[in-house]
């Protein structure tokens, strides 16, 4: 029986389920070591999503839209025309700033051109004041020491004066000496007490005293008549002294005057750099007017898909309004929101895989780029308060950022917003 009992249990059959049995054992033990070093080495979520540069292009002027040069979903390149806006305003406003700035530019020349002017004009009217104050001066001090000449005539002649009137006091004395011997010497030549030849001696002296004193005389009224001039001269002498002093008065205001006027060069200085700030004034605003008219052309500021346009011809638009949005698909990258118990051994430089919700079967290469310095709820709107006596303790999530490696987006399959699953291999 035993035999009959071993020839049934090695039947080919029970044999075959053996292996089989075993075989499955043997998997399931490998599977489950791979499994586990597979759990080892890399980390993985589905928390993430594609990431882009999105950038919004608005209107920086207010105008009408004159023409819509994309559609949606247009792929155009960095400087590409956009939008036109109508610039017949702005080109108005470019020609009005040009002619004010032109105007600005004549003021500061003309105001340029009348420093030097004003400055030889002033400087030549303080040297002639100043040669009139000195020839004034001049004229003064002269008329002074004429006048003190004059003044000396006078005295001497007031002195020639009293010595003339001295010499007719002296004359008549004379006159009156010979007179009364005279008539003593008539008295005895009557009674012939004395010779005739006597009397007319005394009568000579006495006609020759006569003649002495209306010489004395005459000398007397000439005397006279020059201390008169001499008075004359001395008056008009202080009255040319005075004049030349009022010269002398009326040429220091002059020279006052001119030096005042210098300050006119100051002032003409002053105009000059009021009219070089008017000018920068109108070449700045000619520079704006300039500007707002290159900003009626809205150009792609980046290379990328048109998106969200949200812009017709006609419309009114402003100033930061949102027009379009152009999203960059050639630097796009993954936002993987891993659990902070997974980022142990998670670094920079690490290769990773991104599978795509859109795209099943695809893989993508890339590599981790750097870690978020906060959970995600740190950044929140309304980051949790911890402190209020009701914590829970929860895992919390880290944005990694993920780089595609080179050419791996050539194709741009991946738009921002995608669902990926992203797993990085930690050795």
């Amino acid at each position: 029986m035993l035999e009959q009992w071993t020839q049934r249990e090695l039947s080919p059959r029970r044999v075959l389920l053996a292996v089989v049995a075993g075989a499955l054992v043997l998997a399931g033990l490998g599977y489950g070591a791979y499994l586990w070093h597979y759990s080892r080495t890399h980390v993985s979520t589905d928390d993430a999503y594609v990431a882009a540069h999105i950038v919004p292009v608005g209107a920086r002027i207010s105008g009408t839209v004159a023409e819509v040069l994309v559609r949606d979903n247009q792929d155009v390149k960095a400087g590409e025309v956009l939008v036109r806006l109508d610039p017949r305003d702005f080109e108005v406003a470019v020609a009005q700033a040009r002619a004010a700035a032109d105007a600005a530019r004549g003021d500061l020349e003309n105001a340029t051109v009348n420093v030097p002017l004003t400055d030889e004009t002033t400087q030549s009217l303080v040297q002639q004041a100043e040669a009139a104050v000195a020839a004034v001066e001049e004229a003064n001090q002269v008329a002074a020491h004429d006048l003190e000449e004059r003044r000396g005539q006078f005295k001497g002649r007031q002195a020639a004066e009293a010595a003339a009137r001295a010499a007719v006091r002296k004359a008549e004395a004379e006159l009156e000496r010979a007179r009364l011997d005279r008539e003593r010497t008539k008295s005895l030549v009557d009674a012939r007490m004395i010779a005739q030849q006597d009397f007319d001696h005394a009568e000579a002296t006495y006609q020759s005293a006569q003649a002495a004193l209306e010489g004395a005389r005459q000398r007397a009224g000439q005397a006279r008549e020059e201390i008169l001039q001499a008075e004359a001269t001395v008056r008009s002498q202080t009255a040319t002294l005075a004049q030349t002093r009022r010269r002398s008065e009326e040429a220091r205001a002059a020279l006052a005057n001119a030096r005042s006027q210098r300050q006119q060069v100051k002032l003409r200085q002053a105009q000059v750099e009021a009219a070089r700030g008017r000018l920068a004034q109108a070449a700045a605003n000619l520079k704006q007017a300039e500007l707002n008219l290159e900003y009626t052309i809205i150009r792609a500021s980046v290379g990328g898909r048109v998106s969200k346009k949200a812009v017709e011809v006609g419309q009114v638009v402003g100033p930061g309004q949102l027009l379009m949005a152009l999203v960059n698909l050639d630097d796009v990258w993954v936002v993987a929101n891993f659990k902070e118990t997974a980022l142990s051994d998670v670094k920079p430089g690490q290769p990773a895989s991104v599978e795509v919700d859109t795209h099943p079967g695809v893989v993508f290469k890339a590599r981790v780029d750097s870690i978020q310095a906060g959970s995600g709820a740190v950044f929140s709107l309304l980051p949790p308060e911890n402190a209020t006596g009701n914590f829970v303790k929860v895992v919390q999530r880290i944005p990694v950022k993920l780089v595609f490696e080179p050419g791996e987006n050539s194709r741009h399959l991946l738009v921002p917003g995608m669902s990926v699953v992203p797993t990085i291999t930690l050795h």
